[in-house]
């Protein structure tokens, strides 16, 4: 199907001389919603991939006429690129429940034969002001689901993501704020109350202060604090905020994924020798993502971009087991020619020797994976 300069390819796998091969090219559209699906979580059961993402209306600039984002959706592929819509299987609730509208960042984990349908929502009327957390749980994942959190949300914050470490123990991770950051706690999934009292995981990246003598902009690593006559912000790349918190283990280290939206949309890591940490954000974050132009522009932040690059933002990921094995990340990339639809973005991701990841920009051309 043409769109601008990219298309999406009817999905080629072959077997030639005893090697597969997986052929893709991002933006994914096809069979997905239209008008456009952020935060894409791609999983996999089996032979067979599922997706649940931020459903349309996205924002609430979109909600003309009251409507409002109804709930989580499910899609599910044989083949990563043709998507077929399933259902909805957590409807947004009534005007008298707490997850009554902008339904953001849902998840679905599958921890010891269940799967958990993780949600994000408000409802500034009953006093749930800003987004809370919750989640709920089928025995199969088509459902039907049961909203274990149907009185009281879990937390308050967004982004919720579920890690279950090697001992059984399931752990709660969230953004919770500018302040808090990426927080986490073991929960009790059967009764949807956390056994331990959240604590902060990483927070968003220092902002600097600096000018020379002479009136020139400085940016250096930490301005020390002493009196000068103008001052200028100077932003890291994940300095305004972080979210999208995502966790896996690999090896004997853990790895949160997270994104910013300082520079455009970009996914940076931190890794620790236990789930609860200490974590220690990379030091050449971030990994994967594009940075918008004019943002950087004014946030007196170097652009580093590829100019040429069709994407100005790819982020909020989360990884699945590829076609051939390996991780693969899924997020949502927003074409510069179509700014108001978002699309799924997937690539493998590529680890050095010393379990580091490898920096790589988010592919658009043709790709062929081979194993």
């Amino acid at each position: 199907m043409l769109r601008t300069t990219l298309f999406t390819l009817a999905f080629a796998v072959t077997t030639l001389a005893g090697e597969n091969t997986f052929t893709y090219q991002n933006p994914i559209s096809t069979g997905l919603d239209p008008k456009g699906v952020r935060d894409c979580h791609v999983f996999r059961v089996g032979d067979k991939w599922y997706m649940t993402n931020t459903s349309w209306p996205h924002w609430p600039r979109q909600e003309d006429f009251g409507l409002l984002n109804p709930g989580v959706p499910l899609y599910s592929s044989d083949d990563l690129l043709n998507w077929k819509f399933e259902k909805i299987i957590v409807h947004r609730g009534g005007p008298d429940q707490w997850y009554h509208r902008r339904f953001w960042a849902p998840e679905v984990h599958e921890i010891d034969g269940k799967f958990y349908a993780l949600f994000n929502a408000r409802n500034d009327e009953l006093g749930y002001v800003g987004q809370w957390t919750g989640y709920a749980v089928a025995d199969h994942v088509r459902g039907p689901y049961t909203v274990v959190t149907e009185d009281k949300p879990l937390s308050q914050g967004n982004d919720l993501t579920f890690f279950q470490d090697d001992d059984g123990k399931v752990w709660a991770f969230w953004n919770r704020g500018k302040e808090f950051g990426i927080g986490f706690a073991q929960i009790d999934l059967a009764t949807g109350t956390l056994l331990t009292e959240p604590v902060s995981a990483i927070q968003p990246g220092k902002v600097d202060y600096a000018m020379n003598p002479d009136g020139t902009r400085q940016k250096r690593p930490g301005y020390d604090g002493r009196p000068i006559d103008k001052v200028e912000k100077y932003y890291a790349w994940d300095s305004i905020g972080i979210e999208g918190a995502y966790v896996i283990k690999r090896h004997d280290t853990y790895y949160l994924f997270y994104s910013s939206w300082t520079r455009g949309y970009e996914i940076g890591y931190a890794t620790a020798p236990a789930v609860t940490g200490p974590w220690t954000k990379a030091a050449d974050n971030p990994f994967y993502g594009e940075q918008n132009e004019r943002t950087c522009r004014e946030r007196n932040l170097p652009y580093t971009g590829n100019p040429n690059h069709p994407f100005n933002h790819v982020g909020h990921n989360e990884v699945f087991t590829g076609p051939d094995g390996r991780l693969w990340l899924s997020c949502h990339g927003i074409l510069k020619a179509e700014p108001d639809r978002p699309m799924l973005v997937i690539d493998p991701i590529d680890f050095a020797a010393d379990g580091g990841i490898i920096r790589k920009s988010p592919s658009h051309t043709l790709q062929t994976i081979t194993w």
